[in-house]
C-alpha cells in the first residue's frame, strides 16, 4: 500500500507534538539537514570521495546542529555502522567508538582524525574527542572499511575524520549550561576572518574554551571537564598555514560495575543503580596537543604539505581493593611528521588525483606504580616504551566518464623499545613490517544512482599497554576487507547502503582464559565481521526532515574452539530514527529513538551465558530562538529506561558486572550569539 508523504509528515509532525507534553520544549531553527557523499578536503585526498569505493557518509554544520546531542559521542551514536559504549559520565568521558563490530578492542581498531591527521592514542585509551567543541566542526566524515593506504595502523572497522572549518565569521557566542546530576558549566568562543586585498589573502581563526561539571548519575561519578580548543587558517598567496591545538583537563571519579551475583540472587543493577562498588576509585588527565602545518600551491593542480603534531598527556589514577590498592602515573609523549604531495592531472585518457607521502611517528610511554600517592617516587613497578613507526604510502584516484578507480598501497616499519621493573622484569626489542593495500570501482548511473565495490587489507600492530618485555611482540593484525554497495538521491531522500565482509589473522584481543591471569594475545583461529547498514535521510516537506539509520551485523569466530560463536560486545541489530520540525519560525522540535540490541558480556567467548539485554531510548530537544539569544531544552531516556552499554562476567560463569547507564535526565542551555 503506498502512503503519500504529506501523510508521514503530518504523523511524524503529531509525534513530535505528543512527546512535547512530557518535556519541555523550545529550539532554534537549523536549515537543511545533510547525510550525503562526502568531499574530503580535510584528508590526505584531494576532493574526489564521490569517486571513492565506499560508503562513505557526511555530518555537516546543519546536521549536527540539529541533533539532540551534547557532544561528539552522541553525534556518531546515530550512524548506521557505528556503536558507541559509555561506561562513565554524562559527557561522552571516555566513550568506545566501534565500527563494523570490534567489541572490546574497538578503540584499536577504529582510527579518529583531526583534519586528516591522527588524533588516536598510542595506548587503549580512547581519543579526547570531548576536547573538540561541536560549534568548531564543519562536518564529520566516515570511511566504512577503508582508508587503510591514506591512514595506516589501525584503520580496520573505518576512520572517522574529524573537519574543522576552513573560513570562519567574525561572530562570539556564550553560553551557560545545567541540568541532571547538579550539572553545570558553560562555554566561551569566538570566531574571525579577515581578508586581505587580494581576495586569495585570507585569516580565519576562533577560540574557545568550555568548562563542565556533574556530580554524575551515580554515586563516586563525579566529572570535572575543561577545555580549550583554539584553530587558525591564513593564506598568502600560493602559501597556507593552519593550527589546531586542543588542551584537555579531565577529572572522573569511577563507580565500578554493579555486580549481580547469580548464585545468591542479589542484584544491584536494578535495586540499586546509583550506587558504587568502588567508593575510592577515580581517574584524572590532562592532555595538550598541538597541530601545525603549511602547503604550497605548485601550479594549478599540485600541492606540497608538510604537517607536524605533537602531544603530551599526562594520567593518574587510584583503584582501591581490601587490603591492596595501586596508585599510577602514566605519561605519553608523541611527535608525528607527515609530508605528502599530492596532484592532479590527466595520463592515458584518466584523470587522477593522486597522493604520495611519508609518515613519521614516534611514540614514548612511561608507567610508575605504587600502593599509594606517597609512595610514587619508589615505585613497585615501572614500564617505558619507545615506538617508532615510519611509512610510505601512495593513493590514486582515476576518474574516466562515469567510472571511477582507486588503488592505493602503504609500506610500515616499526621499532620497539621495552623495560620494565618490578613483577615482570625485563627488556625487550623488535623490528616488524606490514604493508596495506585498497583499491576498488565506482559507476555512476543517471537519476543520482551510484554503485560502488571495494576492497582493503588492514593492519593493526600491538600498542603500548599491550607490549610486554619478557615475551616477543604480539604479530600484527591483519584482515582482509571487501565492501559492496549503492548510494542514491533522488526526490524527497537521500541514502546510502553498505555491505562489508572482512576476515582477521592474528586479531589481536585480551583473553581471559590465557595464562593464570588472563593476557593480551594473537588469535590462533580467524574471526569475521559482516554486515550491512543503511543511512537515510528523507526531507518530507519543507520544515519536516526524517532521519533513518540502521545496522544489522555479525562478528563471530570462524574457526578453532570458538567457531560460531559471537564476538563480546557487537549487537547484531542498531536503530535510529530522528525527526526534526521547524513548528514556528522560532521553534524548532528534535525528536529522536535508538534502539541497541543484545550483546555477549565481555569475556563471554564461549557464548555459555546470558546476554546483556537490548534497550531503547528516546531523546527530545526543543530550541526557541529571539534575535541573538537561544534556550535550548533536552530531555533524554524519556522511557526512563535502565540500561547498559558494557558488562563483563566473571570467567566462573556465577555473577557479572554491568554499568547502568543514566535514566531519564534533562538538560537546559541559555545562550547568546553576536
Amino acid at each position: 500500500m503506498h502512503t503519500h508523504p504529506l501523510k508521514v509528515a503530518a504523523a511524524v509532525k503529531l509525534a513530535l507534538a505528543t512527546a512535547c507534553l512530557y518535556a519541555p520544549v523550545t529550539q532554534a531553527a537549523q536549515s537543511d539537514n545533510t547525510l550525503a557523499p562526502v568531499e574530503v578536503t580535510g584528508s590526505r585526498t584531494a576532493s574526489v570521495a564521490r569517486e571513492l569505493p565506499t560508503g562513505t557518509l557526511i555530518l555537516d554544520r546543519d546536521t549536527i546542529d540539529a541533533m539532540p546531542a551534547n557532544n561528539l559521542a552522541d553525534v556518531l551514536d546515530t550512524l548506521g555502522g557505528v556503536q558507541v559504549r559509555r561506561n562513565f559520565g554524562i559527557n561522552g568521558a571516555r566513550a568506545t567508538i566501534d565500527m563494523q563490530g570490534f567489541g572490546a578492542s574497538a578503540t584499536s581498531n577504529t582510527l579518529v582524525l583531526l583534519n586528516g591527521r591522527r588524533y588516536s592514542n598510542v595506548d587503549l585509551s580512547g581519543p579526547d574527542i570531548a576536547s573538540i567543541p561541536l560549534a568548531a566542526i564543519e562536518r564529520i566524515e566516515v570511511l566504512p572499511g577503508a582508508g587503510a593506504a591514506l591512514y595506516g595502523n589501525g584503520v580496520v572497522g573505518g576512520a572517522v575524520n574529524i573537519v574543522t572549518r576552513e573560513r570562519y565569521d567574525n561572530r562570539a557566542g556564550v553560553e551557560v549550561t545545567g541540568g541532571s546530576f547538579s550539572t553545570s558549566g558553560g562555554s566561551l568562543w569566538a570566531t574571525g576572518h579577515h581578508r586581505g586585498e587580494n581576495p586569495d589573502n585570507h585569516t580565519s581563526a576562533a577560540a574557545s574554551v568550555q568548562a563542565l561539571h556533574s556530580d554524575g548519575y551515580r554515586q563516586n561519578n563525579d566529572l570535572q571537564q575543561r577545555n580549550a580548543f583554539a584553530d587558525l587558517r591564513t593564506r598568502r598567496d600560493d602559501l597556507t598555514f593552519y593550527l589546531t591545538a586542543t588542551g584537555e583537563r579531565q577529572n572522573l571519579d569511577l563507580p565500578g560495575g554493579r555486580t549481580v551475583n547469580l548464585a545468591t540472587g542479589e542484584n544491584p543493577f536494578e535495586d540499586d543503580p546509583e550506587g558504587a562498588a568502588t567508593p575510592y576509585d577515580w581517574a584524572d588527565q590532562d592532555t595538550v596537543t598541538v597541530m601545525p602545518g603549511m602547503n604550497v600551491r605548485i601550479g594549478n593542480h599540485s600541492r606540497l604539505h608538510l604537517d607536524f603534531a605533537g602531544r603530551r598527556k599526562e594520567q593518574s589514577y587510584f583503584f582501591y581493593f581490601p587490603g591492596f590498592s595501586t596508585y599510577g602515573e602514566t605519561d605519553v609523549d608523541s611527535y608525528s611528521v607527515n609530508p605528502r604531495f599530492t596532484s592532479q592531472f590527466q595520463a592515458a585518457g584518466l584523470t587522477h588525483n593522486t597522493t604520495v607521502g611519508w609518515d613519521l611517528y614516534d611514540y614514548r610511554l612511561e608507567n610508575r606504580s605504587a600502593g599509594e600517592q606517597a609512595r610514587i617516587g619508589d615505585p613497585t613497578s615501572t614500564k617505558d616504551v619507545d615506538q617508532r613507526q615510519t611509512a610510505w604510502y601512495f593513493h590514486d584516484v582515476m576518474t574516466l566518464d562515469r567510472w571511477s578507480f582507486t588503488l592505493g598501497a602503504r609500506r610500515l616499519d616499526v621499532d620497539t623499545e621495552t623495560e620494565t621493573t618490578g613483577f615482570s622484569a625485563g627488556q625487550g626489542q623488535d623490528s616488524q613490517d606490514a604493508e596495506m593495500y585498497e583499491g576498488g570501482v565506482r559507476y555512476h548511473f543517471d537519476g543520482g544512482l551510484d554503485v560502488f565495490a571495494g576492497a582493503q587489507r588492514s593492519v593493526r600492530i600491538v600498542n603500548a599497554d599491550e607490549i610486554t618485555p619478557d615475551d616477543e611482540l604480539l604479530e600484527p593484525q591483519t584482515g582482509e576487507q571487501y565492501t559492496l554497495g549503492a548510494s542514491w538521491q533522488k526526490g524527497i531522500q537521500t541514502s546510502t547502503l553498505t555491505a562489508w565482509q572482512g576476515r582477521f589473522e592474528n586479531e589481536i584481543v585480551y583473553n581471559p582464559y590465557a595464562g593464570a591471569f588472563g593476557a593480551n594475545v594473537n588469535l590462533e583461529d580467524r574471526t569475521r565481521r559482516r554486515g550491512v547498514s543503511l543511512n537515510s535521510r528523507w526531507r518530507l516537506d519543507r520544515d519536516l526532515t526524517l532521519v533513518l539509520n540502521g545496522t544489522l551485523q555479525r562478528a563471530e569466530f570462524d574457526e578453532g574452539e570458538w567457531e560460531g560463536n559471537d564476538v563480546p560486545l557487537v549487537s547484531r541489530q542498531l536503530f535510529y530514527a530522528q525527526a526534526n520540525w521547524q513548528a514556528l519560525s522560532w521553534l524548532e522540535l528534535s525528536l529522536a529513538h535508538r534502539y541497541v540490541g543484545k550483546r555477549r558480556f565481555d569475556n563471554d567467548q564461549p557464548n555459555d551465558f546470558q546476554q546483556i539485554d537490548s534497550y531503547r531510548m528516546t531523546d527530545l530537544e526543543a530550541t526557541a530562538r529571539y534575535q541573538n539569544a537561544y534556550l535550548r531544552i533536552g530531555a533524554y531516556n524519556l522511557e526512563d529506561e535502565l540500561a547498559a552499554d558494557y558488562g563483563i562476567k566473571a570467567t566462573n560463569n556465577l555473577s557479572y558486572n554491568a554499568y547502568p547507564l543514566p535514566e531519564r535526565h534533562y538538560r537546559v542551555s541559555l545562550g547568546m550569539e553576536f
